[in-house]
């Protein structure tokens, strides 16, 4: 924003240890790093053990300079906290000669907009999900304030922070939505809703309506709930609803689940009838789908039931290289063809832009997408009905087989981070305390969408609902590198250790998925086979040493940890 040239995280040219400063300024030769502790030098976030570990390692990176004579500039936590980081470190630079040559906003707006449309794409759904259940809900300037000032609603004092910050970006943006339809005398779909309501309450017809019959009823929203109640006040119509909780996939257009797994608080009394018959998927598919979706408690308990069987594993895991993509892509599709002949295979990506990562890394174009018709051409299978869309998309429709692209551990993969924010949660009648509870049942509609096997295309980093599939169902998958890792990273938790290679040096090392967020690093890649927590420190993991008296296992953090295990 104030134009100055960098390149974050780049490799420190000097010393035998792998070390990546934040920032290194290109055009002054200057390193700047931002340290996590407070004034006396205390990383209190941490567990005591990691607070030394993190201490002892920011003392090295500054040794590193002093030794190799080269410029480090230092902000910490507290500077934060305090509320001066931005003026410290604006000190810092102009003190070093650094020039500010501050961006105008609309540069700043065209960089975040045109260089990141996948973030931006994501930001714009989060708004327009904002936007839909605030108005379904009827609530107003002053009571999203007050709904998001209320403290006892939230959490913790990070996310009280948060939803203030959100607050005064989302409001302005809000307000200038409502009066430009008023500017242009338009209503949206919600005012069309809440209108309609409001003539229903005021006017009164006389409806002589003996049922109400709703399909879909798993993604209805409150202004819509609201009109059809008060139909039914009017009326007197019994209220005949259908729908599959573990299909509510729309809340971003407003829907509410709520209204549907707490029925008997909005409706009164009422019966349920379960239709656990299913034709489409095999048995074997619907055991492994329906354990998956009741992980969650506050989904209804069903049974479904199949008559249909297939001889194969329904599921398949595929893991593949960035590189390889193309090819184990259409190694699958051929494997799919040989099997069923030319029947219809449906390609699923968690999100639109999911098949630009196939398309721009298939250079001889044997892979083509028309956008329009959603039609895929794969040379030598033109004979294949073979079609890509969106899991939201897909609601509804069947194909013979599926193939699941891209199930990345990333913010953007599936389960999509930014999409199931908890911000939302404030404009929801009752908070989906379970982890990403609504990602998870578009995972389950994706599972379901084939009549006979769904392949799933599994990166290194694999996504938290591929690894939680391969885990509960005792899946192994092969690849060229052994068994697919699923070692979490005994650091951040909820990171996977993955192998990756030091460029400058040609050896294989563990890092973290969560990288940058989490550094943590394993230089003995075997931690992969023989996973040994060290039950002293609980960040290490025990590794193959030898001494003097034989072989022994030891913490790869020794010498700060000297646990050991006497393998005599």
């Amino acid at each position: 924003m104030n134009g100055i040239e960098y390149e974050y995280e780049k490799p420190y040219p000097f010393g035998e240890v792998m070390y990546r400063p934040d920032f290194y300024l290109t055009e002054y030769d200057i390193y700047l790093e931002h340290f996590g502790v407070d004034e006396y030098n205390r990383a209190k976030w941490l567990t005591p053990y990691n607070e030394q570990k993190y201490v002892e390692e920011m003392e090295l990176k500054k040794e590193a300079h002093t030794i190799h004579n080269t410029k480090l500039l230092e902000t910490y936590s507290y500077y934060n906290r305090d509320n001066i980081l931005l003026d410290k470190l604006k000190e810092m630079l102009e003190s070093e000669n650094v020039i500010l040559k501050p961006r105008v906003a609309k540069d700043i707006y065209t960089k975040v907009s045109d260089n990141d449309k996948k973030f931006g794409k994501e930001i714009i759904k989060l708004i327009e999900s904002f936007i839909n259940l605030s108005k379904s809900r009827r609530v107003n300037h002053h009571s999203l304030m007050s709904l998001f000032s209320n403290k006892t609603k939230t959490q913790n004092r990070f996310m009280f922070e948060r939803q203030e910050m959100f607050l005064k970006f989302i409001l302005p943006i809000l307000k200038k939505y409502d009066d430009t339809l008023e500017e242009r005398n338009e209503i949206d779909f919600n005012d069309m809703i809440n209108k309609a309501t409001d003539a229903v309450n005021t006017k009164m017809p006389n409806y002589t309506y003996r049922y109400i019959i709703i399909d879909e009823y798993q993604d209805i929203s409150f202004s819509r709930f609201n009109l059809i109640n008060g139909i039914r006040d009017l009326s007197k119509a019994k209220l005949v609803c259908v729908g599959d909780d573990w299909q509510s996939i729309y809340r971003f257009a407003g829907s509410d689940i709520s209204l549907f797994s707490n029925f008997k608080n909005y409706v009164g009394k009422y019966e349920q009838l379960l239709i656990e018959q299913t034709y489409r998927n095999s048995q074997s598919l619907v055991d492994i789908a329906s354990k998956y979706i009741q992980k969650n408690p506050r989904q209804i308990s069903k049974n479904p039931k199949s008559n249909k069987e297939i001889l194969d594993d329904p599921v398949k895991f595929v893991h593949f290289k960035p590189e390889e993509v193309e090819s184990i892509f259409i190694k699958e599709i051929e494997i799919l063809v040989n099997k069923y002949g030319n029947k219809s295979i449906l390609v699923l990506g968690r999100h639109s832009f999911d098949i630009n990562d196939l398309i721009k890394l298939t250079p001889n174009n044997r892979v083509k997408y028309i956008e329009r018709s959603g039609k895929l051409e794969v040379k030598g299978f033109e004979d294949v009905d073979i079609k890509f869309l969106t899991v939201h998309r897909s609601k509804g429709i069947e194909a013979d087989n599926v193939i699941l692209l891209n199930l990345r551990n990333h913010l953007l993969g599936f389960p999509n981070k930014m999409t199931d924010d908890p911000i939302l949660s404030l404009l929801l009648s009752d908070d989906e305390k379970y982890r990403f509870a609504e990602e998870r049942r578009l995972f389950y509609v994706a599972l379901t969408r084939t009549k006979n096997e769904v392949v799933l295309l599994i990166p290194s980093d694999v996504s938290l609902f591929a690894e939680e599939l391969l885990t509960d169902n005792n899946y192994l998958l092969s690849t060229s590198e052994g068994t697919l890792n699923t070692t979490s990273c005994p650091y951040c938790k909820t990171g996977k250790l993955l192998i990756r290679q030091n460029l400058s040096k040609g050896n294989h090392f563990l890092g973290c998925s969560h990288y940058p967020n989490c550094n943590q690093t394993f230089n003995d890649i075997e931690i992969l086979e023989d996973k040994i927590l060290c039950a002293d420190c609980k960040s290490g993991f025990m590794t193959k040493r030898t001494g003097k008296y034989g072989n022994f296992l030891g913490c790869t953090n020794y010498p700060s940890c000297r646990n050991t295990i006497n393998l005599q």
